[in-house]
């Protein structure tokens, strides 16, 4: 991965890190400094960097801490971390299984070595992560592999196919930049309800468009959608225009470029539950979810179907 990137650096004190700051800003980079875990988070939320370097005071050798309540975050637990480690640190002694970050640096750092090893860590998350660049969630290659894994483990989990409707004729109307908020809003939303449930269980991906999948297990379903479509309805109405607002629709035109009236944006989740019914591999479930989506579609306003058949 070439040229700059955004980078978020983690430490107790702004002064503990400005060499890092300093050499990162030196070769282009745009750099944050964050001191608690509180500005960890808003800063993270106001804008997701594409790297974090975290100090070890926040993230015990030993394992826990603000680090893996950052892994755990449906929204942000793909960015990669590197740990600056303190100068008499011994690497080799520390259990890199229980600590879940993707690299490492000792302090002081060489400029050169840490140029490199950003520019690593960056080519190699690109490679891995399949990130959908918009709401930095994951994409679909990451998103069928983990479907693969959940239905391979057996448990009873409800996989849950979220559209938004007449979303194509708001894209048309108010353009693209306005309807990338939308894609955005929706992805925050529902990543904060999941993890608001029980997020370690939970996952969010972003199919593509205005397709999004989650996974949660079977008992949290029905209240991850009720709760999901509920803000999703009452933020909505803020991306439309006061008159298209007070109308309740929107003039556009449809697919075969027709023009005619469309309601306000709504969601449909289409859910199939393994709890219910046995799902043997991906190719059973997408399909599965396609018909209840189906259907799901035809009802007025924003819903929730789940598959009930054996």
């Amino acid at each position: 991965m070439s040229g700059e990137a955004t980078i978020l650096l983690v430490d107790e004190t702004p002064a503990a890190c400005a060499q890092e700051q300093a050499i990162l800003e030196n070769r282009g980079h745009t750099v944050t400094v964050a001191c608690t875990t509180n500005e960890l988070i808003e800063k993270m939320h106001r804008q997701a960097p594409q790297i974090i370097l975290m100090s070890e005071a926040h993230t015990p050798l030993r394992g826990g801490g603000t680090l893996d309540s950052l892994k755990a975050d449906a929204l942000f637990g793909h960015v990669p971390v590197v740990l600056l480690l303190a100068p008499d640190a011994a690497p080799a002694q520390v259990d890199w299984t229980r600590i879940p970050v993707d690299d490492f640096l000792v302090r002081p750092c060489d400029a050169d070595g840490l140029a490199a090893r950003i520019r690593l860590v960056l080519a190699r998350t690109q490679r891995d992560v399949n990130a959908n660049p918009l709401t930095g969630l994951p994409g679909n290659v990451n998103i069928m592999r983990e479907i693969e894994r959940r239905l391979a483990a057996g448990q009873p989990l409800a996989f849950a196919y979220l559209d938004i409707d007449h979303f194509k004729p708001y894209n048309d109307k108010y353009g693209f930049s306005r309807g990338d908020e939308v894609l955005r809003m929706t992805a925050r939303v529902l990543a904060h309800t999941l993890d608001a449930l029980g997020g370690s269980e939970t996952y969010v991906g972003h199919v593509g468009g205005d397709d999004f999948l989650f996974i949660t297990p079977s008992p949290l379903v029905e209240r991850a959608c009720k709760q999901f479509l509920e803000r999703f309805d009452l933020i909505v109405p803020n991306f439309y225009d006061e008159d298209d607002r007070q109308k309740g629709c929107i003039d556009s035109t449809d697919r075969q470029g027709n023009p005619r009236q469309f309601p306000l944006m709504t969601c449909t989740i289409a859910v199939v539950d393994t709890g219910r019914t046995a799902i043997r591999h991906t190719a059973e479930l997408t399909s599965r979810a396609a018909d209840v989506k189906r259907i799901a579609k035809g009802l007025p306003g924003s819903n929730y179907l789940i598959d009930r058949r054996k």
